[in-house]
C-alpha cells in the first residue's frame, strides 16, 4: 500500500526532494504518472514504473502507523481487526424452469460430454448429412418437451422429495385475562404448519370477525428453535403434545389425515385420536347466544331492533303488503246490539265493520229518531280491536303482548268485548256469509232478536252513611220535613232495663287472641247490642267498650239482632268480629227459660220430643 506524507514530515535519505508549484503537493508526480497512463498519454509510462520502485522501507511515514495506540472497543470506536467474512453459499439457482440445485463442477458423477458429437456439431455441412430423416419441427419440439423436468436423480433432495409437503397441526394456548369479572382467561386456537422441504414452521390464528384483537399469522415461516437451542423436527410434534414456541406453550389436540399418515408411514408412530379443547367461558357465552339464534326472539327484543333502525333513518317494514293487495275494499259487516244494564239504559243497536285489509275494527251507533242522544255514531274508531286492551299508566312503558279479534272470532251468536261492553252479534250482510263460507266453510244465520220489555224499575233507598240510627237516614228519604222516629213505648216500659248478658270470646283467634274474654248485652227494650271486653293480665289489649250501644244486624239474615239469635254455643258477627258464646249469668238463663216461647233454644217442652229417640235407643 501506498502511504501519504504527513505534514511537516522529512523525507527518507536517499529519496530526492520534489519542490512544490502551486497547489501540487509531493505525491502529485506519481498520481499524475498514474492519471497518464489511464489517459493513454506516452509520457506517463515512466512515472508509473517509477513506482514500482518505490517501496515501503523509502515512506517514512508507513513505520508510524505502526505505532498507533490501540482504540478502545467501544460504541463509536473503529474497531482494530477486520470482521471475516460470514456470507452463505448459495445452494440454488433460478432458470426459466424454476429453481433447481447449483451443480458442483469437481463432482466426478456428473455426466461427460461426448467430443465426437462436438466434432460432428462444428462441421457446418452436418446440416447436408442425408443418411438419416430430419426431424420435423413438431418432432422436435415434443422432445424438448419430453425432456424438460424429466430428470429424477436416484437420491433425491429434501426440497425435491417433499416438495409442498406440509404436516399440520392444530393446537391452542391460554391467554390471561386481567381485570375483567365475567373470565380470567381466553383460548386462542392456532394452527401449526410444519414444511418438511426446509424444517420451517409457521403458525396462524384463524381471523374472527369482530374479534377485538390481531390475528393472522401468528409466527412466519422459519425454522423455530426450541428451548434447548436445536431447531424443531417431526419427532418433535405429535398430538396430544405441549410444545413450547418462543416462551408461549402451544397445546396441540388434533391434526389432519395426510400428517397422520406421515407418521405411520414414515415415522412409524400413531399419532392419538383427537382431544377435546377446553371451553372458555367467553365462547361458552358465544354458544349459548347462538343456540337462541334460532328460537323466538322476544317482543321486547323485536321492537328495540325496530326502533333502532327507525332513529339511524330506516323505513318502517310494511309487512302487510301481501293482504293489503289482496282484500283491499273487502269489509265484513255485522250487525250488533248490547244491553244497557243500568237504570234507565235501554238497547243501543251498532254496525260491526272489519276490514280485512288491515284487520281493523270499526264500530258504528245506529241511533233511532228523537232517541235524544248527540249524533256521534262512532262508538269504536277504525283500529285494531284487542282481546286484552292495555292502558300503560305512564308513557314508554312495555304493553303486553296483544290478542287482537280475527274474522275467526267474529260468528254470529257471539260477543265481543269493547270498552267493557260485551256487544251481541245477531246478523251479517250477504258478503260476509259468502266470505265464510269459502274461508272457513262456515254457514253464519241470522238470528231473531225481540225488543225487551219495558219495566218499571221500583226506587231503593240509599244505603245507610253509617251517622246516627238507620232509621234517622231513612227519615230523610221519606219525608221533607224530618221527624224523628217513633219508638215502641210500651215495649220500653214493660221491659225496662232488662237485658241478656253472653260471656263470649273470638272464633278462630290469633296467638294474641286467646286469652281475651268479652261481654255482649242484649237491651230487650229495643234490641240494641253493646260488647265490652274484660280486662284481662298481660294480654296487650286494653279493657273497656269494644262496641257502642246501637241496632246490629245479623250478617248471617240481614236483619236485626233479636233475642232468638242470641244462645250458648251460637256464633254471632258483630263489627266484623265473630264472637262464640261460651257462657251467661244466671239472671239471662232463669229469664230465658220463664219466657222460653220467645228463645225456642231454652223451650222444654220442644226440646223434650226431640230426645225421645235418642231416650229409647
Amino acid at each position: 500500500p501506498r502511504a501519504t506524507p504527513t505534514r511537516g514530515a522529512t523525507p527518507s535519505r536517499g529519496a530526492t526532494p520534489s519542490r512544490p508549484s502551486g497547489a501540487q503537493t509531493a505525491r502529485a508526480p506519481h498520481e499524475n504518472g498514474i492519471l497518464a497512463l489511464a489517459s493513454g498519454c506516452p509520457t506517463g509510462g515512466g512515472a508509473l514504473l517509477g513506482l514500482a520502485g518505490f517501496t515501503a522501507s523509502s515512506m517514512g511515514p508507513a513505520s508510524a502507523r505502526k505505532d498507533r495506540p490501540k482504540v478502545p472497543f467501544l460504541p463509536g470506536y473503529p474497531g482494530g481487526e477486520p470482521r471475516p467474512m460470514v456470507k452463505k453459499g448459495q445452494t440454488l439457482t433460478y432458470g426459466p424452469g424454476g429453481a433447481t440445485a447449483k451443480v458442483n463442477l469437481n463432482d466426478p458423477t456428473l455426466p461427460k460430454l461426448d467430443l465426437a458429437q462436438l466434432q460432428t456439431l462444428c462441421d457446418p455441412f452436418h446440416r447436408y448429412d442425408l443418411s438419416t430423416r430430419a426431424l420435423t419441427h413438431e418432432e422436435r419440439e415434443a422432445a424438448r418437451e419430453s425432456a424438460r423436468n424429466t430428470y429424477q436423480p436416484a437420491i433425491p433432495p429434501q426440497w425435491l422429495k417433499h416438495d409442498r409437503h406440509v404436516l399440520r397441526f392444530a393446537a391452542f394456548f391460554k391467554e390471561p385475562v386481567h381485570e375483567n369479572p365475567k373470565e380470567n382467561f381466553r383460548i386462542r386456537h392456532c394452527t401449526i404448519y410444519y414444511h418438511l422441504e426446509d424444517n420451517t414452521m409457521m403458525v396462524t390464528e384463524p381471523k374472527v370477525e369482530n374479534a377485538g384483537i390481531p390475528q393472522g399469522t401468528f409466527v412466519k415461516r422459519h425454522r423455530i428453535p426450541k428451548p434447548d437451542g436445536t431447531h424443531f423436527m417431526p419427532e418433535d410434534l405429535s398430538s396430544s403434545q405441549t410444545v413450547t414456541i418462543y416462551s408461549r406453550a402451544f397445546r396441540i389436540y388434533d391434526c389432519d389425515d395426510f400428517t397422520r399418515e406421515y407418521y405411520q408411514q414414515v415415522l412409524g408412530v400413531d399419532l392419538p385420536a383427537r382431544e377435546e379443547p377446553p371451553l372458555d367461558s367467553f365462547r361458552a357465552c358465544q354458544i349459548h347466544e347462538v343456540s337462541l339464534l334460532g328460537q323466538e326472539k322476544s317482543r321486547e327484543i323485536i321492537e328495540g331492533k325496530e326502533y333502532n333502525e327507525l332513529s339511524v333513518g330506516g323505513n318502517r317494514k310494511n309487512v302487510k303488503l301481501q293482504q293489503y293487495l289482496e282484500n283491499d275494499r273487502r269489509v265484513l259487516r255485522f250487525r250488533a246490539f248490547w244491553d244497557d244494564p243500568t237504570k234507565y239504559g235501554n238497547r243501543m243497536y251498532y254496525t260491526l265493520h272489519y276490514y280485512l285489509a288491515d284487520d281493523t275494527v270499526e264500530i258504528l251507533e245506529q241511533l233511532a229518531r228523537n232517541s235524544g242522544r248527540d249524533p256521534f255514531p262512532a262508538f269504536w274508531s277504525r283500529s285494531e280491536l284487542r282481546k286484552n286492551p292495555h292502558v300503560n299508566p305512564t308513557p314508554a312503558m312495555l304493553e303486553p303482548e296483544p290478542d287482537p279479534y280475527r274474522p275467526e272470532d267474529l260468528m254470529v251468536g257471539g260477543y265481543v268485548n269493547v270498552y267493557g261492553r260485551d256487544i251481541f252479534l245477531y246478523d251479517c250482510d250477504d258478503f260476509t256469509r259468502e266470505f265464510y263460507r269459502g274461508y272457513m266453510n262456515h254457514e253464519q244465520e241470522k238470528m231473531e232478536i225481540k225488543e225487551p220489555e219495558l219495566t218499571h224499575v221500583k226506587l231503593t233507598h240509599p244505603p245507610h252513611t253509617g251517622i246516627g240510627d238507620e232509621l234517622d237516614s231513612l227519615g230523610n228519604c221519606l219525608r221533607l220535613r224530618q221527624k224523628p222516629p217513633r219508638r215502641d213505648v210500651n215495649r220500653m216500659l214493660q221491659e225496662g232495663v232488662r237485658c241478656l248478658r253472653f260471656e263470649a270470646k273470638v272464633v278462630n283467634p290469633g296467638p294474641e287472641d286467646v286469652n281475651r274474654r268479652f261481654v255482649i248485652a242484649l237491651f230487650l227494650a229495643d234490641d240494641s247490642v253493646s260488647v265490652w271486653e274484660k280486662k284481662a293480665r298481660n294480654s296487650g289489649h286494653g279493657a273497656g267498650k269494644f262496641a257502642l250501644r246501637s241496632r246490629k244486624k245479623n250478617p248471617a239474615t240481614g236483619t236485626w239482632f233479636n233475642g232468638r239469635d242470641f244462645y250458648l254455643g251460637a256464633v254471632v258477627e258483630i263489627s266484623a268480629t265473630p264472637f262464640a258464646l261460651v257462657g251467661a249469668d244466671l239472671a239471662t238463663v232463669e229469664q230465658m227459660e220463664e219466657r222460653c216461647e220467645d228463645y225456642p233454644v231454652s223451650n222444654l217442652g220442644a226440646i223434650l220430643p226431640k230426645l225421645a229417640g235418642v231416650r229409647a235407643a
